[in-house]
């Protein structure tokens, strides 16, 4: 069975650990593969290297006027040798160099969507590491049945997320690429604001799931991360008003008059969509 990891990369160059969160987040992919087909995709925002990013790539993927550089096969192999990356499981690095200064998540994610081999994708950010075991096997079983796995997030305060928590993520979380095809992708329109990705995410799923009655998604214990290492795209999110521009934009594009709530956005309520599958574990 073949299954693709989507990584969200950004490395500001300012802080030792967001490396080895990195590391730890392949380790623990590499470490529970077993005998699954697995590929890795970096979807890399900008991080900031000791070299020029553009001479390693001579491939680019045109992403709406701004420039992905696509390193496969052997230019990929010389740059995961320099950087020390000893994962074969990686195929593909997509960098988006910071010439706009925002959060330009979605963009490269969504780029990495259409490189993927696999219809069985799953999202992490580079500081999300498994630390439950057999998650790969998890991530696979659940999909016969399940076309949205929402696994459970260790949080920096040292707990788990509960079902019932109104948060929404777009981290530690499966979904078939036939639909996020059927979605269009992260929401690239989020890089106005430089927030919102994951609430964009949510609400077009709400959507599409709802509307179809044969979709299923799930919330499960079974997969879990530890958030290692946030806050890193904060320097590119404004705070002078940033909630009051943020809801003025999902009102605008979805008329939703509030994203963060879960009266205007039923989105952020599970029990409305989303199979607790936490009790039957536990």
């Amino acid at each position: 069975m073949h299954i693709t990891f989507i990584i969200a990369h950004y490395d500001p160059g300012t802080n030792t650990d967001c490396r080895q969160s990195f590391l730890r987040t392949l380790d623990a992919i590499h470490a529970q593969k077993d005998d699954f087909d697995v590929e890795i995709i970096v979807a890399d925002d900008g991080s900031k290297y000791e070299d020029d990013f553009s001479t390693f790539s001579t491939k680019t993927l045109d992403q709406n006027g701004r420039t992905i550089h696509h390193l496969k096969e052997d230019e990929l192999h010389t740059w995961l040798k320099k950087e020390d990356y000893n994962f074969p499981e990686i195929s593909h690095w997509l960098y988006l160099p910071k010439d706009k200064p925002c959060m330009s998540k979605a963009r490269v994610l969504n780029a990495a969507i259409s490189l993927a081999k696999s219809d069985l994708l799953f999202f992490l950010d580079d500081d999300n590491y498994f630390i439950s075991e057999d998650s790969i096997k998890h991530i696979i079983q659940l999909y016969e049945k399940y076309s949205l796995i929402i696994g459970q997030i260790k949080d920096g305060n040292g707990r788990f997320r509960p079902y019932n928590s109104h948060r929404v993520q777009g981290t530690t979380i499966g979904i078939k690429k036939s639909i996020m095809e059927n979605i269009g992708g992260f929401g690239e329109w989020t890089e106005d604001i430089s927030c919102g990705v994951d609430s964009d995410l949510f609400l077009k799923l709400y959507d599409t799931f709802s509307r179809d009655t044969d979709l299923k998604a799930c919330y499960t214990s079974q997969i879990q991360t530890v958030d290692s290492l946030s806050k890193r795209w904060r320097p590119f999110i404004p705070t002078f008003f940033r909630n009051r521009q943020a809801r003025r934009a999902f009102q605008h594009e979805y008329d939703c008059k509030n994203y963060r709530s879960v009266r205007h956005n039923p989105s952020r309520d599970k029990f409305r969509w989303v199979e607790n599958l936490v009790s039957a574990q536990d």
